[in-house]
């Protein structure tokens, strides 16, 4: 099961709103730019933060030449400094020397879970449990002058009856969520809607969010009811609301909704999926939904969570959905799972989905607070693949891991991150609870491209002539067939011994001694081979993680695909999946992949049940899937259909209509 400590943790139920366009003209105003990615951050955090001492940051907001900080701390120091400065909940620095704002200093007088932007230039929200700013009643929303803290008067006090856990804006409207039930004195059950400059409530967004998720009024966790987060997509049109519910105004939405954002008033969506239905830990919990963050582009946006390790539910997971996906119980394209650790946040970049929390591994589905097969470390914070949510090779850590990453803020020049620990890396940077990973130092993640026919169909240890040699033919995919080529093999890989290959993004990855190999290809040198092990990790497989069994390791478990790779036989790589046949075999088996870390996914997958039991090669090109015979060396293809063959097999050539035996160790379509 997920744990953490009691005190610190921020309440379950209270949510961010977006804000919108007034007037009903138009709903969405410029969306915000797009980080504007194209590597993955560098694992170095800068030195131009201070330390904060104690509590938890929630909340971060970058305001240009300053950085605005929130939370349930007291502290802070200066870096290199032993001088105690007193912030109660609030601070701000500068983002150029990392020095503690002097002039910036309100006076709030409890945690603040969330910072925004203002209306106008100079502005900031803040949101969270206080009830007063500088002496002045501001209960759980405030607006204040960057310069100084002081309170903007001309924003009112909305005076919420419950906590204000998040806001957005959206056009010129502001969007809230919490726990509270009235907003300057109109009933609001979790989301409210008003005027992001004067402050006037308004009907926009009354959307009523009811009914425990856990609690059934006897047992479990009793929190209050209410979103956690919300989420805008980037064209103003679409809400997503995570949070401690069952109803939205009296539908079935447990624990997530989606709102349509229109021109003149927010409605609930049809939209739902019952993957957060199950109860879990409901001892602990009274939801375990935790952060949602939309993708840059908008396609699609991650829900994570904590709550136990409970095969088959959304608990301890991180899960991607489609936003063009309809219907009332909608799937997810990919869940990653912990093992039994606790996902906090969520930040999303062109390049990575990056994810906090407390969690030792990833890639770890069905385990129980310990690494099974396919485990990779991962301490507390990470960078999944998009594709399929497998972790990229981007592994800093931060151990101790404590309560977790609890804020995760993406810009356009890196990601910030809110903790309630003292370092980055295994005691390596001090980074009192919050840090920023620059893009400098970062790398782009490993090409996911693919080569396609009409091109190249290598041969390596084939069947007639020397048994480790290698060579290539051009194929249109139909008929035409180039002459059989000879590919340089100076260093003698004994290809003889391979267990099929493929080839992506100028890797080629094959199987050979019981495990995943990979080296650079260009058509026509080889790179040097290196073993494929994510699953080990020199910097943490000796670290103890302070959970689970005594003397535990951050140490992962090599995949289970890697026992099977000995009766391989065939393999291809598209779209973030591995596929594979196995000898003695009829189905098509497949598993996510990601060729930046080398991680193969826990999960095993079937394609097809039948078809691909003489298989000695396969491999996919645009709509069609090949198929080598190993009875007769004959090529065929059938139609290649949402990740599956569909339709029956036409042969493509043999030997008896061109003399061409196809069948080799390793089959793969390369450069």
């Amino acid at each position: 099961m997920a744990r953490f400590p009691a005190l610190g943790r921020r309440p379950l139920a209270v949510l961010t709103a977006a804000a919108l366009t007034v007037s009903g003209i138009l709903v969405a105003g410029p969306a915000p730019a797009a980080p504007d990615h194209t590597t993955v951050v560098g694992a170095v955090p800068s030195a131009l933060t201070p330390n904060i001492v104690d509590g938890t940051v929630f909340a971060i907001h970058d305001a240009g030449s300053k950085v605005i900080v929130g939370g349930s701390f007291t502290q802070v120091k200066n870096r290199n400094s032993d001088v105690t400065i007193a912030r109660n909940y609030v601070l701000a620095f500068d983002k150029t020397t990392g020095q503690v704002d002097t002039a910036f200093a309100p006076v709030v007088d409890n945690e603040v879970s969330d910072i925004l932007a203002g209306p106008t230039a100079g502005t900031v929200y803040l949101a969270g449990k206080f009830n007063t700013v500088n002496g002045t009643n501001r209960r759980k929303l405030a607006l204040l002058n960057l310069a100084d803290g002081s309170v903007v008067t001309s924003f009112p006090n909305l005076a919420f009856n419950g906590l204000v856990n998040d806001v957005v804006k959206v056009g010129s409207r502001l969007l809230v969520g919490g726990i509270f039930t009235t907003a300057a004195t109109k009933p609001r059950n979790g989301l409210a809607s008003l005027d992001a400059v004067t402050g006037v409530v308004d009907d926009y967004l009354t959307t009523s969010l009811t009914e425990h998720h856990n609690y059934d009024g006897v047992s479990g966790a009793n929190a209050g009811i209410g979103p956690e987060k919300l989420a805008v997509s980037p064209d103003g049109t679409q809400l997503v609301v995570i949070g401690n519910f069952k109803k939205a105004d009296g539908v079935l939405h447990d624990q997530v909704v989606r709102i349509n954002l229109g021109a003149s008033a927010a409605t609930v969506s049809s939209w739902n999926t019952n993957r957060f239905e199950p109860r879990c830990a409901y001892k602990s919990f009274d939801s375990y939904v935790r952060d949602v963050s939309f993708s840059p582009d908008g396609s699609y946006f991650v829900i994570v969570s904590t709550g136990a390790p409970y095969a088959g539910t959304l608990c301890d997971a991180a899960a991607r959905f489609e936003t063009s996906s309809t219907g009332t119980s909608v799937q997810p394209t990919w869940v990653a799972y912990t093992g039994g650790d606790t996902f906090l946040s969520v930040g999303i970049t062109e390049q990575a989905i990056y994810v906090g929390g407390h969690f030792r591994w990833l890639n770890n589905t069905s385990a129980t607070n310990s690494a099974y097969p396919g485990a990779v470390a991962r301490p507390s914070i990470a960078a999944l693949d998009p594709l399929n949510g497998l972790p990229l090779s981007w592994n800093p850590g931060r151990h101790p891991r404590g309560y977790g990453v609890a804020k995760l803020l993406v810009t356009p020049e890196g990601i910030w991150l809110g903790s309630d620990q003292e370092y980055i890396g295994n005691f390596q940077y001090r980074r009192g609870r919050i840090a920023f990973f620059p893009l400098s130092g970062g790398a782009a993640p490993h090409s996911t491209a693919t080569a396609s026919l009409p091109g190249k169909v290598y041969l390596a240890g084939f069947s007639s002539g020397s048994v480790n040699a290698v060579q290539s033919r051009t194929y249109d995919g139909t008929s035409a067939i180039g002459a059989a080529t000879a590919v340089a093999n100076p260093d003698g890989t004994t290809w003889s011994s391979a267990k099929s290959a493929f080839w992506v993004g100028g890797t080629l990855f094959y199987g050979m001694s019981g495990a995943l190999w990979r080296r650079t290809f260009d058509g026509t040198t080889f790179g040097t081979p290196t073993k494929v092990d994510p699953y080990h990790d020199e910097l943490w497989d000796t670290v103890v993680t302070g959970s689970g069994s005594e003397g535990q390791t951050y140490a992962g478990n090599t995949v289970s695909f890697y026992p099977e790779i000995a009766n391989v036989t065939g393999m291809f790589y598209t779209k973030g999946r591995l596929y594979y046949t196995l000898n003695g075999q009829s189905g098509l088996y497949w598993r996510w992949f990601n060729p930046d870390s080398g991680t193969v996914g826990a999960d095993k997958f079937t394609a097809a049940t039948t078809g691909f039991a003489d298989s000695a090669g396969v491999f996919v090109s645009g709509d069609r899937i090949y198929l080598v015979s190993r009875l007769l060396g004959n090529l065929s293809s059938a139609s290649w259909v949402n990740g599956a063959p569909s339709g029956s097999w036409t042969v493509r050539s043999n030997r008896l209509v061109n003399g061409i035996d196809w069948r080799a160790k390793a089959v793969f379509v390369g450069p």
